[in-house]
């Protein structure tokens, strides 16, 4: 591996990874796209064209002109049916690239569903399985486990496990330009966030790393660039409901120099998360939320995205803060390719 860029999400997700990464796949054509993702995050990208992909297992970065390979981390959580939907529906794009899976990712089952389809209530989970996933790779017993390894073995995705030895030989001797996409948001950390109104893992660069299984010294020598992404007025997934109405699930709290607003406050459409479809909360920007992504993050260069929902001075302010920090490089005024423009 000669060249790595990581995106990463400063703030609570769906802050737009899935649109600079297709984005900067098309520019820049590396040639192997990392992720560690699972069923519970989406990411979606609309090219020039109009087409559009809305992904749970499969990085946008997939419409790289250069793509050769889509490596899939130790830290993933994969929904083998979502993979495979995900292959089919771009297979103009996948067909003469190798999809390789890392032997000790983690499969969600039906039986995970289950299990989060009851307890989770008190959070604002996704319920997609994918904690209770980890949780059975994490008891590691012998005769209950749940890897790639051995779950994917009689599935047509067999193939595409390998062994950890030819992992880093890939990695080592057959990547050249590589591009990492992260999942979720910084603030949303297991270790950083708001515990328990988190995911179920930490989200930040190292840890991204780790969960794409790059090794250290690789990224020592490669890692080019890391690239924040954040919205002007930021998100939190939808709180929960009974179906009398009554709130069973929170998603949480935010940061003290911000306060919850409304999209009809801004005037604008209310927003459905990708997964659940449910409406999203969102809140006022935070300067201490954005400060300390970068800091954790190693961020070098910023995409804002949602432009379009501040006014003139607010986002002004928002790209002058940035700036202090970071090398605010790409705004986003809206959801296509097209929308992007660079600073």
């Amino acid at each position: 591996m000669q060249c790595l860029d990581l995106i990463i999400d400063c703030q609570f997700g769906s802050t737009g990874k899935g649109l600079i990464a297709g984005y900067l796949a098309k520019k820049n054509r590396p040639d192997t796209i990392i992720t560690a993702w699972a069923p519970n995050a989406g990411h979606t990208f609309i090219d020039d064209t109009g087409r559009k992909f809305v992904h749970t297992m499969l990085g946008n970065g997939i419409v790289s002109p250069n793509l050769k390979r889509v490596m899939i981390g130790p830290g993933s959580v994969i929904d083998v049916h979502a993979l495979l939907a995900e292959l089919n529906a771009c297979s103009d794009l996948v067909d003469k690239s190798q999809i390789i899976i890392h032997p000790q990712a983690a499969v969600v089952s039906q039986r995970h569903r289950d299990e989060e389809a009851g307890p989770m209530t008190k959070i604002g989970s996704t319920k997609k399985g994918t904690g209770a996933a980890m949780i059975q790779r994490i008891r590691r017993n012998p005769q209950d486990l749940n890897t790639a390894a051995s779950e994917i073995a009689l599935t047509p995705l067999a193939d595409c496990v390998v062994s950890v030895d030819r992992w880093f030989e890939i990695m080592e001797k057959e990547v050249e330009y590589a591009q990492i996409e992260s999942a979720q948001g910084y603030s949303l950390s297991m270790y950083h966030g708001f515990y328990p109104y988190t995911t179920s893992r930490d989200v930040s660069t190292s840890q991204t790393i780790a969960d794409c299984g790059v090794p250290y010294q690789l990224v020592e020598r490669a890692l080019s660039q890391v690239i924040g992404t954040c919205r002007t007025f930021p998100i939190r997934v939808a709180n929960r409901f009974d179906a009398d109405g009554k709130q069973v699930g929170w998603s949480g709290p935010c940061y003290d120099d911000q306060e919850e607003t409304s999209f009809k406050a801004i005037g604008q459409p209310t927003e459905l998360t990708t997964v659940t479809k449910l409406p999203r909360r969102i809140f006022t920007y935070s300067k201490k939320q954005i400060e300390q992504a970068v800091y954790v993050n190693g961020v070098t260069k910023m995409f804002l995205n949602f432009a379009n929902y501040a006014s003139t001075p607010e986002l002004d302010r928002i790209a002058d803060h940035i700036q202090s920090l970071t090398d605010l490089h790409w705004l986003g005024w809206g959801p296509t390719e097209g929308d992007v423009r660079r600073v």
